[in-house]
């Protein structure tokens, strides 16, 4: 009866024959559920266009210079963390360094500012940036409903990261690392997908994936200071489908994202931190057909049976949804007995 399927769409298949299918498990199957967990790498970035950078042996501090120019010989106030939480780093009086040049960065081969223990410049002239890059360990769990090969969606992730110190782009001899208040931080994203499945290889599928959303900051940024806008991500779902029902899958993606630092007197600091993720896991759906009621039935296809109860037609499966099967041939034995550990005798060789 089932050669006939191949001839008739689906929907009269089964009104033809008289088959039964649960209307709510075949709205379900439509419907996945992923959880993945992985490696992350995070390069965070902020350019100081529009402040003056400062640091001794007390630490390192950017004045805004929306606040006017800075005098030589008359005190300023700058600010510290400027990364996530920023505060005032104190009164600093520059009477001793008023023959400095502020928008000049010396030479540090030879410059005699490094026998003070002290730096200043101006970012604008120098183009000063500082960069890090920081692991991190995600986990998402997300929910899609398929259509054809279209895939709507969303989900919620979690990541742990492990911040490092940041470093200049220039003057690396000169400007020392500038450590953060915290070694280690939390984000949780929520975001919709969109995703295609543009190409199938017998048992391996590839979809292209889009997720967009708002990313929540960890304790360690100060809420009233940060702006956040949306984040971006895109990658490519490489998965094994080890049933119709279960796949094994792994993403390589790339993540944009950005925000903003709001300084005590007003200015902005943008900061940059895009990443690289690869995550591994599974992704299962329910099955749109129940397992067959005999229990000595292990057909891998799907197949008809007449339901003991009502008497009636019914599509069924004989294998677990989680078993590793052929998409294309019924594969019930994948390993000859003679070669399975539990035939220690060697029993039945064939």
């Amino acid at each position: 009866m089932l050669i006939h399927s191949l001839l008739l769409p689906a929907q009269d298949f089964y009104k033809r024959y008289n088959i039964y299918r649960n209307p709510v498990r075949v709205a379900l199957n439509k419907i996945s559920w992923d959880f993945a967990i992985g490696y992350s790498n995070t390069r965070y970035r902020h350019k100081l266009d529009g402040y003056y950078f400062y640091q001794d042996t007390a630490g390192s501090q950017i004045i805004p210079k929306s606040g006017g120019t800075v005098v030589p010989g008359s005190p300023f106030t700058g600010y510290a963390h400027w990364v996530n939480a920023p505060v005032a780093g104190g009164q600093v009086d520059t009477v001793i360094r008023s023959d400095f040049p502020f928008d000049y960065m010396p030479n540090p081969v030879n410059n005699p500012l490094l026998k003070q223990n002290w730096v200043m410049l101006d970012a604008d002239t120098t183009e000063l940036k500082f960069v890090n890059y920081s692991n991190g360990l995600p986990l998402s769990l997300g929910v899609h409903y398929q259509f054809l090969d279209f895939r709507l969606g969303g989900g919620i992730s979690y990541e742990r990261q492990w911040v490092r110190a940041f470093r200049p782009t220039i003057y690396e001899d000169l400007i020392q690392p500038i450590p953060l208040n915290f070694r280690k931080t939390y984000f949780f994203k929520y975001f919709g997908m969109l995703g295609y499945r543009f190409y199938e290889y017998w048992d391996y599928s590839f979809v292209a994936e889009i997720q967009a959303g708002k990313t929540r900051y960890g304790k360690a940024f100060d809420a009233q200071a940060l702006t956040s806008g949306m984040f971006f991500n895109g990658g490519i779902s490489i998965e094994k489908n080890l049933s119709e029902y279960f796949r094994v899958t792994i993403r390589p993606s790339i993540d944009l994202k950005k925000y903003q630092i709001t300084l005590p007197d007003g200015s902005v600091v943008t900061h940059r931190h895009d990443g690289f993720f690869v995550l591994a896991g599974l992704s299962i759906n329910i099955p749109d057909i129940p397992r067959s009621p005999y229990k000595s039935d292990h057909v891998q296809l799907k197949h008809l049976i007449t339901d003991p109860n009502t008497g009636r037609s019914m599509e069924v499966r004989g294998q677990p949804f989680w078993k590793k099967q052929n998409p294309k041939v019924g594969e019930n034995h994948r390993r000859l007995w003679r070669y399975k550990l539990k035939n220690k005798k060697k029993l039945q060789p064939y």
